[in-house]
């Protein structure tokens, strides 16, 4: 019988410690703040040339409003790609969500990118602006004839 007690308490430690564990999980908090930044991968480009603009929401995202970004004239968004992240501190799950978009400007200038806004419920956060500049390409292709045959490279 004294075997039997030893492995029913075992049971019933497992089954105290697996209620410990799922109690924690379920009392697993937010962040509750709310950030937004953006960034480019390059400030000079030349017309043509993709750029990376990513916008990072980080915090509790419930009940977020984002817009489209709002660029200037003269870029076009090429390509969009959305990636979220979740961690865990000391308890305090955050959660994070990267919003890219590839830009390809389709004229010479000084441009200000931003700044992009989010809104929570009646919060408003919002980035700063990025300046941009795009030049135009340096050498423009030239055509060279190959030695051999009738091919031509750009």
């Amino acid at each position: 019988m004294a075997p039997r007690r030893l492995r029913s308490a075992g049971r019933n430690q497992r089954w105290l410690c697996a209620a410990v564990i799922v109690a924690g999980f379920g009392a697993v908090a937010w962040a509750g703040d709310l950030s937004i930044s953006a960034q480019v991968d390059r400030t000079t480009v030349d017309i043509g040339s993709p750029v990376t603009l990513t916008i990072t929401l980080k915090g509790d995202l419930s009940g977020v409003q984002l817009p489209p970004p709002e660029l200037p004239e003269g870029f076009i968004i090429v390509a969009r790609n959305q990636s979220t992240n979740f961690s865990m501190h000391a308890g305090v799950t955050e959660r994070s969500t990267g919003l890219a978009f590839v830009l390809v400007p389709q004229r010479a200038g000084t441009f200000k990118l931003g700044p992009f806004k989010v809104r929570q419920q009646k919060q408003e956060l919002e980035t700063s602006t990025i300046d941009i500049t795009v030049k135009k390409p340096a050498l423009p292709p030239t055509i060279r004839r190959q030695p051999q045959g009738e091919r031509y490279t750009l």
